[in-house]
């Protein structure tokens, strides 16, 4: 899909091809293109850049179980957060899951503290910085040169600067929006469904504007102001899905006592179905081997409601309000498929309109998001210490310990 010749930072035609991933590598990114810019710059890029913002996500990607990082290091990275010790929390430095560091602590007691009684309550995750920002640009400028978007159309938020000839820094600037549930729908799909880690990439147009809608390990989540002067003739929309843990293609042995056995196997696999179990355990093997990390958004998202949206529909019905408002932000995202049993996403919607008002108006969702936050109207902090608290639990392997979440 890119066509660039010439590389985007230094002009220089690209005469050795060199790998760049529109997601990070060291993020789990399978992404990747070699028609955005020269190995030289790519090496400036990485340094000055890609690692001071991959810092960030250490804790996860020490953590998580199955990376699927590409090209995984043999030891994980080291990231700090907080620990309780003798009823008193400090904070520590923390690699392979384990305190290997408490500077508080090992002043007071004078002694290593590594085999200390610890628990750990939180990890950090430092977003309010100039590396961070520039990182999460520099994703959204990948995915839009890869998406066929002119370099020149995005030239604003992307700075070079010149030294001896070719470029000595780089950095991007693109205006972020951090994203906050503004309706049922949202609040349900990342607040109460069972935690999952993937990344998402939209990238659309919208009332003069190119935005690209980011979420890294369903955590990090921002909208990035790619152009304010958009052509509204020229429409983009793309997105881009994948999980983060390896899957398991373990094959399942089968057992038909049943003839509907062989409907339910076929139908949770995505195979044709047979009675005969040889036959369907071979369909299910290679179903399973081919099954990629890279998903089709529309799906996954629709496959993340299931029964329990309806259930907690029905404990608002007595609230006429609430049941109105959960029911029509559920239509906003989403139709019904009566014929195939399951929901349909509407890609035009999802995350790009929401309610204005009670009234069940639209309206876009960045530009709302955009006029509460610069009016108070909204404070993202309740929401972005919502999802860390999901992303500790799940790093924390779902101990019931209460985490103290920094950011």
């Amino acid at each position: 899909m890119n066509r660039i010749t010439h590389c985007v930072y230094c002009g220089r035609p690209i005469t050795t091809p060199s790998k760049e991933h529109i997601i990070h590598n060291a993020l789990g990114g399978l992404y990747e293109s070699t028609g955005i810019c020269c190995p030289d710059c790519n090496e400036l890029v990485g340094k000055l850049i890609d690692v001071p913002f991959t810092k960030t996500f250490n804790p996860i990607i020490s953590q998580i179980d199955n990376f699927a990082k590409t090209n995984k290091g043999k030891s994980s990275p080291p990231c700090t957060g907080k620990a309780i010790h003798n009823g008193v929390i400090y904070d520590v430095g923390i690699k392979d899951g384990k305190v290997t560091s408490c500077p508080e602590l090992s002043r007071k007691l004078k002694q290593n503290v590594k085999e200390l009684d610890w628990a750990i309550l939180s990890y950090d995750f430092r977003i309010d910085n100039d590396s961070f920002r520039s990182g999460m640009g520099k994703i959204a400028f990948n995915y839009a040169l890869e998406c066929g978007i002119p370099p020149e159309k995005l030239q604003h938020g992307m700075n070079v600067q010149i030294g001896g000839g070719s470029p000595s820094a780089i950095s991007f600037t693109y205006p972020l929006l951090p994203f906050v549930a503004l309706n049922p729908m949202d609040h349900y799909l990342e607040l109460e469904t069972e935690t999952q880690l993937y990344h998402n990439l939209i990238l659309f147009s919208q009332n003069r504007a190119l935005w690209c809608y980011i979420d890294l390990f369903n955590t990090f989540q921002y909208y990035v102001l790619l152009s304010s002067n958009w052509d509204d003739e020229h429409l983009v929309y793309h997105s881009y899905l994948q999980l983060i843990q390896k899957l398991d293609r373990t094959v399942p042995k089968i057992r038909l006592r049943r003839h509907k056995y062989a409907l339910i196997y076929a139908d949770i696999y995505n195979v044709s179905p047979s009675t005969d179990e040889a036959v369907l355990e071979k369909r299910i093997a290679e179903a399973i081997q081919k099954e990629s990390l890279k998903k089709d958004m529309p799906d996954f998202i629709a496959s993340r409601l299931g029964v329990d949206y309806t259930l907690s529909l029905a404990r608002t019905y007595h609230d006429a309000a609430q049941f109105e408002l959960r029911r029509n932000s559920f239509m906003l995202y989403f139709d019904t498929d009566i014929e195939q049993d399951k929901f349909q996403l509407k890609t035009e919607n999802f995350r790009q309109i929401t309610f204005c008002d009670n009234s069940y108006k639209v309206t876009s969702y960045p530009w709302l998001l955009k006029a509460l936050l610069e009016s108070n109207a909204v404070d993202p902090k309740e929401y972005t210490h919502a999802k860390f608290e999901r992303l500790n639990q799940f790093l924390l392997n779902g101990k019931e310990e209460k985490s103290a979440v920094s950011d």
